[in-house]
């Protein structure tokens, strides 16, 4: 089946800008995304990247979105990495979703020693699979160098093709996170979903690992080793922002496939006739999703502009952080209103299982049901923004 796919664009990047290849990530997601709707169905089918897929993230540099560009990460904006994410997600939802969690658990990389983070990135770009909720318990050796690891999670986006795993766990009523290489980890088949499936969200379990203590850290307790900017911008609100650019890449396709199709429909036109328009009302909702898509991102936009302003200046307060935060939630919402609108711009052709617009409904349903662009942090926005008192410390 792979034969009859599009050829991936290839690139001779391979670790971030200690390479030659200094195009810029977006030129390369932008480059990368047309050859990657035909992998759906295979992604689909097997829970997974197609390996031309994964490899092609892998190589092109955008697992590194994130890194430190002391370990050959690209060390993007804020804005920059939305952007690539989005562009990606135009092409194919489960690979803007895998390099939003690759990116993000690599930024959490930057909590351990930096002799550990570098030692991780030191042979190639590794393909990360992070799952921040504590569903492990660890235990300390005797010898105090290590700790023993068991348990289970749930949501390992990625896992399939993973190289390490950044997981949560409990040791003595602390949040810690811990790094095991992928041969420590078994993977439960059980992504089952309506949407997303190709992102291998996968179960994992953990039985009695032994981890080094350089690889067990708190981002609660400790900071990030690099000084950048981007290092001081909340986790949380790139990972709530990371999926919001996911949602735009979904809804943007979706609204191209409708109009796409919206034209088509219309008659050939006669020689020397302009040519024939789709109903106004068509045209009308056509153009309101537009606004709404083009005012969703812009929103999104203005947020990191602000958080990676006030992170320079080591000046990012709860306010800030709960209007990113608010800005994740909102415009994933949005993104769902539109890819429900353009489904029914298209007509019942879009309710067929193979596709597009369907597909993409049911993605844009699985990604708002994620913690961290559901309605249930809304309250604490408000007590941030409203200067009300204290809010969650993952805020």
């Amino acid at each position: 089946m792979l034969d009859a796919m599009p050829e991936i664009p290839t690139t001779t990047m391979k670790h971030g800008p200690r390479d030659k290849d200094a195009t810029p990530l977006l030129t390369r997601a932008r480059a990368l995304a047309p050859s990657l709707p035909s992998y759906r169905a295979e992604h689909d089918l097997h829970k997974q990247l197609a390996p031309p897929v994964a490899n092609a993230l892998r190589d092109g540099g955008f697992l590194c979105c994130l890194a430190p560009r002391e370990v050959g990460g690209s060390e993007l904006s804020v804005r920059e990495y939305l952007e690539v994410v989005e562009a990606i997600g135009l092409g194919d939802s489960a690979a803007a979703w895998c390099v939003m969690t690759a990116a993000t658990s690599a930024l959490v990389t930057t909590y351990l020693p930096r002799a550990t983070t570098e030692e991780l990135w030191r042979e190639f770009p590794p393909f990360l699979a992070g799952i921040f909720a504590p569903g492990g318990k660890l235990v300390p050796d005797a010898d105090g160098k290590s700790y023993r690891l068991t348990g289970r999670w749930s949501y390992a986006s990625g896992s399939r093709h993973a190289d390490w795993f950044v997981v949560g766990a409990i040791h003595d009523k602390r949040h810690l996170i811990c790094v095991l290489p992928a041969s420590q980890v078994t993977v439960i088949d059980n992504w089952n979903t309506i949407g997303l499936a190709g992102t291998g969200s996968h179960d994992i379990i953990v039985e009695g690992a032994t981890i080094p203590a350089d690889r067990v850290s708190s981002m609660f307790e400790r900071r990030s080793w690099s000084n950048a900017p981007l290092y001081r911008v909340p986790v949380f609100g790139l990972l709530s922002c990371g999926i919001a650019a996911v949602a735009l890449g979904i809804a943007g396709a979706a609204l191209e496939r409708a109009a796409t199709e919206m034209i088509a429909s219309c008659p050939p036109p006669s020689p020397g006739t302009p040519h024939p328009s789709p109903p106004s009302s068509s045209l009308a909702r056509y153009a309101s999703c537009r606004a709404q898509l083009d005012a969703a991102r812009a929103y999104l936009h203005s947020t990191a502009t602000v958080i990676q302003a006030h992170a320079t200046e080591a000046k990012v307060d709860p306010v800030t952080r709960a209007d990113f935060r608010l800005a994740a939630t909102y415009v994933s919402q949005q993104c769902a209103e539109v890819t429900r609108a353009a489904l029914h711009l298209t007509g019942g052709t879009a309710i067929r299982a193979d596709h597009p617009i369907g597909a993409a409904l049911r993605d844009i349903e699985t990604l708002c049901t994620h913690k961290m662009v559901t309605d249930r942090g809304l309250p604490a926005f408000s007590r941030a923004i409203l200067g009300l008192g204290p809010v969650a410390p993952e805020l």
